[in-house]
């Protein structure tokens, strides 16, 4: 797959906005890795593309974090222990 030196500069800048617009360490943090790697895969290339595997990049999704509130979660087996050792 080519990629292009102009295609890498809009990633850095999306991925310099999430960062700025991080909420958590956590989140800005993955976002400044992101950017940090689109930075060394830009000083690697030359100018008119680069060879790169699809997931060398990566893709931001957001994590979504869920209060169960003491529930117990029913699998699709059938299993619902209280404990991560009961199958």
């Amino acid at each position: 797959m080519i990629i292009s030196d102009a295609k890498i500069f809009e990633q850095m800048e999306s991925e310099l906005a999430k960062a700025r617009a991080a909420t958590t360490k956590a989140s800005q943090d993955k976002h400044l890795h992101g950017l940090m790697l689109l930075v060394q895969l830009a000083k690697t290339g030359d100018e008119t593309g680069l060879e790169v595997e699809q997931s060398a990049i990566p893709k931001s999704e957001p994590a979504q974090i869920v209060n169960m509130d003491g529930k117990k979660i029913e699998l699709e087996d059938g299993a619902n222990g209280d404990s991560l050792l009961d199958f």
